[in-house]
C-alpha cells in the first residue's frame, strides 16, 4: 500500500520575492487510520493560499484539542486564504486528499491583494473574500490542472508578480524576517523607531517582538537537529544557542508555535504521522542548514 507523499516546492527566481515556499500532499491510494489523517501546522507569520484538488479538509475548532473526526469545523472550500497565524492550526480529512499549500511574504501579498495583510491576522477564509478578481483567475486556472499543480502556480504568478526577477530573500524564516526589518529601517518614508515599528506592522500585521518568535523556534529546531537526541542539559544549551533566555523559555515559544511541549513534540516527531509537516520543514531546515 501506498504511504502517503508531501513534497516541497521551491520558488523559481522570478518569483523569488514573492513565494517562500510550496508543500503539495496527497493520501490518494493510501490507508490512513482516522488519525493518522490529522495535520497538523505550526503558527506561521507567513500568508497562504491553498487548493484542494480532491477530497475535503476541514479545520479543528480547538486544535490543541485534536482528535480524530471531533471538533471539526465545516468543509473548507477548494480555494482558501489564510492570514498570518499566531496560534497553531489543525485540519482533519474523512478520506484521501490532495491538497496544495503555497506560502507567500505578506508584504508580496499585500501587492497581490492591494491591500495589507494584518486585517486577516489568525483568519482562514474562502479566497475569493479576500482576492481580486485576477489572482482569483489565476487561482481558479491552477484548480483545474492538479496534475501539473505548482508548474502553474509559477505560470500564473509569474504573470502577476511584476517586479523584477530576484532571489528569494529567505532560505529560512530568520533571514526574511532580519531583510524585512533593514528594509523597514531604510524606508525614505521615515526612519524613526516608532515609524520603523509601524512599518513592519503594516507590512506583516505583527510587530518585530512578535516575529522574533519564529527566529528563535526555528533556531532551536536547527539547533536541535545537528545535536539529535539531547537530554536535559543539552537541552539547556539549545535555548542559549538558539537566543532564548532559558529552557523554560524555550518550551513556552516552541508550544505557542506548535501546540505542544518540547518533550511531546520531540517524541511524536519522528513517528505521528498528524506531523507530517514538521517533518517535511526538518528535512529542508537540515538540507539548507
Amino acid at each position: 500500500m501506498p504511504r502517503p507523499t508531501a513534497q516541497f516546492h521551491l520558488p523559481s527566481h522570478a518569483l523569488g520575492a514573492c513565494i517562500m515556499a510550496s508543500v503539495e500532499r496527497d493520501t490518494r491510494n493510501c490507508r490512513l487510520e482516522p488519525q493518522q489523517r490529522l495535520n497538523f501546522y505550526p503558527a506561521t507569520p507567513l500568508v497562504t493560499i491553498s487548493w484542494i484538488f480532491e477530497g475535503q479538509l476541514h479545520l479543528m475548532l480547538d486544535p490543541l484539542q485534536a482528535s480524530a473526526g471531533d471538533n471539526l469545523g465545516p468543509a473548507l472550500p477548494p480555494l482558501l486564504f489564510s492570514g498570518p497565524q499566531r496560534q497553531p492550526t489543525a485540519s482533519w480529512s474523512p478520506g484521501p486528499v490532495h491538497a496544495l499549500m503555497v506560502s507567500f511574504y505578506p508584504e508580496a501579498m499585500a501587492r497581490l491583494l492591494g491591500q495589507p495583510v494584518g486585517c486577516w491576522l489568525d483568519q482562514t477564509v474562502p479566497l475569493e473574500q479576500v482576492a481580486p478578481a485576477a489572482v482569483l483567475q489565476a487561482c481558479a486556472t491552477v484548480l483545474r490542472q492538479p496534475q501539473h499543480a505548482y508548474a502553474v502556480v509559477e505560470q500564473q504568478f509569474g504573470q502577476l508578480w511584476t517586479q523584477a526577477p530576484q532571489p528569494s530573500p529567505a532560505p529560512l524564516l530568520g533571514d526574511w524576517i532580519r531583510s524585512l526589518a533593514t528594509r523597514a529601517s531604510h524606508s525614505a518614508s521615515g526612519r524613526s523607531l516608532r515609524q520603523w515599528q509601524r512599518r513592519v506592522r503594516t507590512w506583516t500585521g505583527q510587530s518585530q517582538r512578535e516575529l522574533q518568535r519564529f527566529v528563535r523556534t526555528e533556531q532551536a529546531l536547527l539547533q536541535q537537529l545537528a545535536r539529535r537526541g539531547a537530554q536535559e542539559q543539552g537541552l539547556a544549551l539549545l535555548a542559549q544557542d538558539a537566543g532564548f533566555a532559558d529552557q523554560s523559555h524555550m518550551g513556552r515559544e516552541i508550544k505557542r508555535v506548535t501546540g505542544m511541549a518540547t518533550g511531546d513534540f520531540n517524541q511524536r516527531l519522528e513517528q505521528d504521522e498528524a506531523l507530517w509537516l514538521y517533518r517535511l520543514i526538518a528535512a529542508e531546515l537540515a538540507q539548507r542548514g
